[in-house]
């Protein structure tokens, strides 16, 4: 078995028995060199293929950190973000950012059906996981549903929780698109990553009962927090 392999089963072992927790500062290279008798090549193509993995994190100019770990999330299996969280115990949570009436993008207007000129309300807000922020949630609702939504609940459970009382709510479907995306000014900034950092964008567009569309969401995820799960029929 290669020397590097060894190293890299070794360091993994430290990581997945929580001898170092997520956030630790691992040794350097020439730490590891000296402890473990090795070449530099032979530890750096360790290190490289853990942060690969998303098992450390490099942070330029501070050294190489245990990674936190990702959550998974799978919406075909009817459980919302907080539950996967609580699972995985970590405990969920919702902020505000802003809410307004603004005039909708091309894009938002299509999906919500809205005719030229139509506004619509927008509501910004952070996704939590212990307090850390993990996601970018920008919802966009057609008049009639903004005005009888749940302002109280907006930081409240799933990210549909303010609709529940909507008559519309009683049955619906969503459509979702996935696609990765790198990080914004502002996005980097509200989640305290880099700008152009790797991200990961869920769209969904939210059917009521009665065939209207009811909110559309552009959800934007820390790349290095979340695993979109799609399990099989």
């Amino acid at each position: 078995m290669p020397l590097y392999f060894q190293l890299k089963r070794l360091l993994l072992e430290k990581i997945t028995s929580h001898a170092w927790k997520p956030g630790d500062l691992v040794p350097s290279e020439q730490e590891l060199q000296v402890g473990h008798q090795l070449s530099r090549t032979t530890v750096r193509q360790a290190l490289i293929e853990l942060v690969a993995e998303g098992h450390l994190v490099r942070q330029r100019g501070r050294g190489t950190f245990v990674a936190q770990p990702k959550f998974e999330h799978s919406p075909l299996r009817r459980r919302g973000i907080s539950q996967y969280l609580i699972a995985q115990g970590l405990t969920p949570g919702l902020r505000v950012l802003d809410a307004d009436w603004s005039p909708p993008p091309a894009a938002v207007r299509a999906a919500l059906q809205l005719e030229a000129g139509q506004r619509a309300y927008r509501i910004r807000r952070l996704r939590l996981a212990d307090d850390q922020p993990i996601g970018v949630l920008t919802s966009w609702l057609p008049e009639s549903v903004a005005r009888a939504i749940d302002t109280a609940a907006l930081n409240q459970g799933e990210s549909l929780h303010y609709l529940r009382n909507l008559p519309q709510m009683l049955k619906t479907r969503a459509t979702r698109a996935i696609e990765a995306v790198a990080a914004r000014e502002e996005e980097a900034r509200l989640l305290q990553a880099r700008k152009g950092s790797p991200m990961l964008m869920i769209e969904r567009t939210v059917i009521g009962a009665d065939g209207a569309p009811v909110e559309f969401m552009r959800a934007v995820y820390r790349g290095d927090r979340l695993k979109y799960q799609v399990p099989d029929d």
